[in-house]
């Protein structure tokens, strides 16, 4: 019996230490979606469609390589074929220690996701790159066993997923490991002959890719520092720390820890490698997009701490209250450590706004003045950065300050404190208490500054939670803190240099010219098509274009019960021409959804009444005029000419989908609590549209009246050519061709029923094949292409004016 427990103490051992030295006793939570992971993710898109484009084509440096390691001696043949085994033996092992050995349930969660996803994300590109087969038939592959295609290298693929997913997890032993073994998997696909150098490429990425997707999706450790290694690096400081562990409130940017040693409590805020990414790239793009970049850039971990602790010590050698600092530096492989004494108190922000008084607002302001005297702006002044304690308010969290540039920051902490005191007291007792303390110049230099961009991102969370339209309660607290201190409201500071919807417009505007160039086809063709048009009926065809809008402006109106402006709505629609070009079948629905937010409905009511209520409109005004055309008059037409082939297919797809997303939202309470508010705000929009007369009779008569002037357009595009169609007959050939063009499942669906299936229905009703081909070209142009040119205008003028 001795000897049996002997045996299982030595092999529990063995499996502890296993589990420590393959992922070691990081502590994990909170998980964080990190900013590298979204570059990644990026940059692997971007590689893998450059990858995807040089699919089949091999080029003589691409042979030349895959020469190089597929003439190597035959006797490696043994060697490169274990290599390339050892890739299915390594996923296999990290999945069966994790979950297993290390009881890590989450992280074979991950792997096995990740390793699923690359390899049906694998199958089905091949599929579609190389065989050229349609969505369906892909879809199809991935669900059968069989020989995967070349592009990409699905195995090695499945190995990177794999390895990249488990890296925040592991130790670096075994990192080291999981690399070896994915550059020999890819040297030996080579060498067998199972894939080029662009298939093994593909391959790669398409696995980085997917992992980064699923760390974006659950969350991931992000390479923290453990416990144990942040008490090396405090004893290497010089500090004999116990009891060290993570906070329980971890702040963005940085890990905070606690501990103790023989004097009291401390503080560790530790910056890691991926946050000090993180803090660099966010520095970056502030630098890029606004004309005051901020805080000076740090470069390194260590240049950033040693900052903000000589900060600290300068304001509190100069008498501010701030937390009194240990050390500061790098210690150990992985982490800068700043280490302070805590400030035992509450938050401002946490405060009950009886209890913040104008005595503790005076003396709040009282410290920020005494750190400006110090010729130190802090960078980040809001109430989680304002401590009240037993003996008066302290500041903390010095992270964006700066002693440079010290005149052109004042007014920013003035603007970020009046602020953040004014969501707690009041505005007035707010705006009162800043000018006693800075004076009235410095508190109306500052209301220029009073946007969103100057804040700190958890008083913009307190303003929108609190008032809902944060950027309109800031523009009332400007002209509220003008009048309080008896001046003009000022205009507020150009602060970007680049407006994030000027840069998404000029994206989409080069996206909507190369899909207008490469739908519409050569210019000397729309040339040629328009040179026998009467002009009059074409000039008649671009009135009801733009007229069709003032319907599906109606159709807008009655999906909610607001009374939305007729004008504004009806540009809105103009506007959703220019982004249905920019980005198809989602790119207007998302116009609609924000303008809606705009006037003030909650995100999941306007995806509701701007998304789907406007389609269900949509598609009942077409299926009741198409009914009614048919009864009038009714046309025999071979629906066959309709490139439809893997409609039925995609359905079945897409209620799968459908299915599958139901049962995994039902199944996991928590994602159910997360999810099912929103949609059950949404269904209470979409049914009291339907319970309102008015509302019902805008949103079916308008998509009645817009679809009634779209079939008038055609009408005088086939007229301009001298052909004619009985109107019934016309109308429903109109609808039927709109609908399936918008849910048929082939690359530029749209333009291809628009014009092959239109004309094609046109030869079927008699028209001359000349006259058909050039009505269903001018028909594309003049309803879905040319007013995306006002519609680009239209979309500048709405967010101008904040509509957008």
């Amino acid at each position: 019996m001795a000897g049996r427990t002997t045996l299982l103490t030595r092999w529990l051992e063995r499996v502890r230490r296993l589990r420590a030295g393959t992922f070691g006793p990081a502590s994990e939570e909170p998980y964080r979606r990190r900013t590298s992971d979204w570059i990644r993710l990026g940059a692997a898109a971007v590689l893998l469609v450059v990858s995807a484009q040089h699919a089949g084509g091999i080029s003589a440096t691409e042979q030349a390589i895959f020469d190089f390691f597929n003439t190597l001696p035959g006797w490696l043949d043994p060697l490169f074929n274990t290599l390339y085994r050892l890739g299915a033996l390594w996923v296999v092992a990290l999945v069966v220690t994790a979950a297993v050995f290390g009881r890590r349930w989450r992280l074979a969660r991950d792997l096995l996701l990740a390793g699923s996803l690359a390899w049906g994300f694998g199958r089905l590109a091949g599929q579609l790159v190389v065989e050229g087969a349609s969505l369906g038939h892909g879809l199809t592959a991935v669900t059968r066993l069989g020989s995967s295609p070349a592009f990409p290298a699905v195995r090695l693929a499945v190995l990177v997923a794999v390895v990249r997913a488990a890296q925040p997890y592991v130790t670096r032993p075994t990192r080291r490991i999981g690399w070896f073994v994915v550059a020999s998997g890819a040297l030996a696909a080579m060498y067998l002959g199972s894939a080029y150098p662009n298939d093994v490429f593909a391959g790669l990425v398409l696995g980085w890719a997917v992992a980064a997707g699923v760390h974006l999706l659950f969350g991931s450790p992000g390479g923290r520092p453990t416990s144990e290694q942040v008490r090396r690096s405090l004893a290497e400081l010089g500090i004999d720390a116990a009891d060290v562990r993570l906070a329980h409130h971890q702040p963005t940017g940085y890990t905070l820890m606690s501990a103790s040693d023989a004097s009291g409590p401390l503080r560790i805020k530790v910056i890691g490698r991926d946050e000090a990414d993180a803090q660099f790239l966010a520095q970056l793009w502030r630098f890029v997009i606004y004309r005051d970049g901020g805080p000076r850039l740090a470069l390194t971990r260590l240049h950033q701490i040693e900052h903000e602790a000589f900060v600290m010590l300068l304001a509190r050698d100069r008498g501010v209250a701030v937390p009194a600092v240990l050390a500061a530096g790098t210690a150990g492989p992985r982490a800068a450590l700043l280490v302070h004494r805590p400030v035992a108190g509450t938050r401002l922000s946490e405060l009950e706004p009886v209890l913040v008084t104008d005595d503790l607002l005076r003396r709040v302001w009282g410290q920020v003045g005494a750190l400006h005297a110090c010729h130190i702006t802090h960078g980040q002044l809001d109430g989680d950065r304002v401590i009240v304690a037993p003996d008066g308010p302290h500041l903390v969290d010095f992270a964006a300050s700066t002693s440079t540039r010290f005149h052109r920051r004042v007014p920013v902490d003035v603007a970020q404190l009046l602020a953040a005191t004014a969501a707690i007291v009041g505005d007035r007792r707010a705006v009162e208490a800043a000018a006693d303390a800075v004076g009235t110049e410095l508190v109306l230099e500052a209301l220029t500054l009073l946007q969103p961009a100057v804040l700190t991102r958890a008083t913009r969370q307190r303003l929108s939670e609190r008032y809902g339209d944060r950027r309109g309660y800031l523009g009332d607290l400007r002209l509220s803190a003008a009048s309080v201190l008896g001046a003009d409201p000022p205009e507020l500071v150009q602060l970007q240099r680049v407006r994030a919807s000027s840069l998404a417009l000029a994206i989409g505007t080069l996206v909507a010219a190369g899909v207008l160039l490469g739908d519409v086809g050569e210019p000397t063709m729309v040339l040629h098509t328009f040179r026998n048009a009467d002009w009059s009926w074409i000039s008649a065809a671009l009135v009801l274009s733009f007229a069709s809008n003032i319907g599906f402006a109606l159709g807008l109106q009655g999906t909610v019960p607001l009374r939305l402006p007729i004008w504004p709505t009806t540009e809105l629609q103009v506007a959703m021409s220019f982004s249905n070009l920019a980005i198809p079948g989602i790119g207007g629905t998302g116009l609609q959804v924000r303008f809606l937010q705009k006037r003030g409905i909650d995100l999941s009511s306007a995806i509701a009444a701007g998304g789907l209520l406007s389609t269900l409109g949509n598609l009942s005004a077409a299926i009741l005029l198409f009914v009614l055309a048919l009864v009038v008059e009714p046309a025999t037409v071979d629906w066959s000419l309709l490139p439809t082939g893997g409609l039925v297919e995609f359905t079945l797809y897409a209620a799968a989908a459908v299915g599958v997303a139901a049962a995994f939202i039902g199944g996991i309470p928590r994602i159910r609590r997360t999810v099912m508010p929103p949609v059950v705000r949404a269904a209470s929009t979409i049914w009291s549209a339907l319970r309102s007369p008015r509302q019902l009779a805008l949103l079916l008569g308008g998509n009645v009246l817009a679809t009634l002037i779209a079939t008038w357009c055609l009408a005088a595009c086939l007229l301009a050519f001298g052909g004619h169609v009985s109107f019934w007959p016309l109308l429903a050939a109109n609808i039927g061709v709109i609908t399936v063009a918008s849910i048929v499942p082939i690359p530029g669906g749209g333009s291809a029923v628009g014009t092959v299936g239109l004309s094609a229905v046109l030869v079927a009703f008699g028209v001359r094949e000349d006259i058909a081909v050039a009505t269903a070209l001018a028909n594309q142009l003049i309803y879905f292409y040319l007013p995306a040119i006002p519609g680009w205008f239209a979309t500048r003028h709405l967010a101008r004016h904040d509509y957008l």
